[in-house]
């Protein structure tokens, strides 16, 4: 059989099914009928890859695939004398000390889009929402980061704007995330959730607290998870161990139709797979990711010794045994963060 002459629509279909960039790559290399048959806008479904060093080596940015199981690291002179602030979609946010600019750069095109340069006051900046394409498609670019006076601020922009958008929380935040023009964020301080319109800056609900059945008291929720339209707030994860299998987490599910909104514990996600890092989480269905088990948390643990050395690998925790354990051997960088290649 000539390979190079299957029909195109079975080549498509084989494309489709690639569980790894890098094999996707491969696979429109072979000739051009190959090629053509898997355009670069259409890749497979990826699984994300781990940020796995962010402030180390200069111009030299690591990464680990789930999918693979190996590391890639990728020659990255844009990113020489900037810090990497974390990941959302297929860009890393940088921040370059000198210029105080802020941008987001995609490690495998090389693209950069500048984004309007954040308040002298500000550090500690953090994505928490970057589109798949902000410059396609308008999406709002949304970071947080912290000033002097313990005000976390949540800016908005989009690619061209000369300036963020502001929404200041004070007092500190637990879990927060954004969706559909919205902020959702669990405040330390009243442990509250609040619903805030990004457009006009306005509170539209405040959900109780979740109450601890044990002890009665109010417990902060440390992720808000937004899957299927689907609140879910995360305990646990966000703390330092000794050992792997003392890390343990509560899922919770927003029961807005009630009365009065309420947080529900649910002892199992189904066949979803949640992903946390330092600041934020997201929520991936396995139906869309073959041979990959749900109902599961994936998080980078933050573990130390007798003599107060860290190492951070990458950890399963799996709802229904209740039990967390290594995937992956550290070290990563302290707050690693997650990636979604692409190569469009």
């Amino acid at each position: 059989m000539d390979w190079s002459q299957l029909p195109h629509d079975l080549l498509y279909f084989i494309s489709k099914k690639l569980p790894d960039l890098s094999d996707f790559i491969r696979f429109r290399a072979v000739c051009k009928r190959w090629h053509s048959a898997a355009p670069v806008s259409d890749p497979p479904r990826q699984l994300p890859w781990i940020v796995a060093a962010r402030y180390g080596r200069p111009s030299t940015v690591q990464f680990y695939s789930l999918s693979t199981g190996k590391y890639y690291s990728l020659i990255f002179n844009e990113v020489k004398g900037k810090q990497l602030l974390g990941s959302s979609h297929r860009y890393m946010l940088a921040f370059d000390p000198n210029s105080r600019r802020l941008s987001l750069l995609n490690p495998l095109t090389r693209k950069e889009i500048h984004l309007p340069v954040p308040p002298t006051d500000s550090n500690w900046h953090r994505p928490l929402y970057i589109g798949p394409d902000p410059v396609q498609s308008g999406d709002d670019v949304v970071i947080c980061w912290s000033s002097s006076d313990h005000v976390l601020t949540v800016g908005l922009c989009r690619p061209g704007d000369q300036e963020w958008k502001k929404i200041q929380i004070s007092g500190g935040v637990n879990g927060q995330t954004y969706y559909n023009g919205m902020y959702f964020v669990n405040e330390s301080k009243t442990l509250a959730t609040k619903v805030i319109d990004t457009k006009t800056g306005t509170t539209l609900s405040t959900i109780p607290p979740l109450i601890c059945t044990t002890t009665g008291n109010p417990r902060g929720l440390y992720y808000l998870i937004m899957s299927s339209g689907e609140l879910l707030g995360v305990y646990g994860g966000k703390w330092t161990c000794q050992f792997i299998g003392d890390y343990e987490f509560e899922v919770y599910r927003l029961d807005s139709e009630s009365k009065v909104p309420q947080w529900i514990r649910i002892d199992s996600i189904g066949d979803r797979v949640l992903f946390l890092d330092d600041t934020v989480g997201f929520c991936l269905s396995t139906t869309d990711l073959k041979g990959f088990k749900g109902d599961c948390i994936y998080f980078i643990a933050s573990l130390y010794d007798m003599d107060g050395f860290s190492d951070y690998p990458l950890c399963r925790y799996d709802m229904k045994n209740r039990i967390a354990e290594a995937v992956v051997p550290g070290p990563y960088g302290d707050m690693s963060s997650w990636f979604f290649p692409c190569i469009s």
